[in-house]
């Protein structure tokens, strides 16, 4: 009888802790909940240029006879080495990769491969990076020049890029961070309250679009189509209100 009683005691003394603590949480959440806090958003924008440009393209060749297609495909690259003396890049500039061989195959009736081989295929890349990203802009414009010797290029859109970007990330946080912090306090002035201490920070992704354009995305952007970019950051900062 006496150890039942004891129990159900401690049961009692557990349950008057139980809600005293929550009771102590349930007042501090009040608490924090009534001294309330305000959220701005702080944003920064730059003009910025690029440092280097990449321009890649592939010359290829196709001939039944296989030595036959790689004197092709190289009197065409020697044409366009000839070609990019125009442009004034230096050795260091310009990369040959080493050729590629593939295959054609016949197709049957219903356009699958057969093993009857057409004709043997070569590929050549190069790889051309500069500073100077306004020469590559014109070579990426007259390219066609080499196009009219006879000679087969694939061309891909040339590259512009900023390679500080790292660093202008972190520039462009400290000016949205002090944006927002203006705003705040422009905020807790014609609202009649002083800011406390940052409840959190939330720092948005980098939108870095061509110039002047409006273009964004949840994932943020990269632009390396253009020459000329912006770069806008946006934070996100919650102060409590004392």
């Amino acid at each position: 009888m006496r150890r039942g009683l004891v129990s159900i005691v401690v049961a009692v003394i557990i349950g008057l802790a139980i809600v005293w603590t929550a009771n102590i949480f349930s007042s501090t959440a009040i608490s924090i909940k009534n001294k309330g806090y305000v959220k701005v958003k702080g944003y920064a924008k730059k003009t910025i240029g690029s440092d280097l440009a990449v321009f890649e393209a592939t010359i290829f060749a196709e001939n039944k006879d296989l030595k036959s297609c790689y004197e092709i495909l190289n009197k065409d690259k020697q044409k366009v080495e000839e070609y990019l003396k125009n442009f004034g890049f230096s050795k260091k500039e310009v990369e040959f990769f080493p050729a590629e061989i593939g295959e054609r195959f016949k197709l049957n009736e219903k356009g699958y491969e057969t093993e009857e081989r057409v004709a043997f295929k070569l590929f050549q890349g190069i790889k051309i990076k500069s500073a100077d990203v306004y020469k590559i802009e014109k070579l990426s414009a007259d390219v066609v020049g080499v196009l009219g010797e006879g000679v087969q290029l694939a061309v891909k859109d040339p590259k512009y890029i900023n390679t500080k970007i790292e660093d202008l990330k972190l520039e462009m946080i400290g000016k949205a961070t002090a944006n927002a912090k203006e705003r705040a306090h422009v905020v807790s002035k014609e609202g009649k309250f002083r800011l406390g201490p940052i409840a959190s920070v939330r720092i948005g992704v980098f939108q870095i679009t061509p110039l002047h354009s409006t273009e964004i995305s949840d994932y943020g952007m990269n632009d390396t189509s253009s020459i000329e970019k912006e770069i806008k950051s946006v934070v996100e900062i919650e102060y409590f209100v004392k």
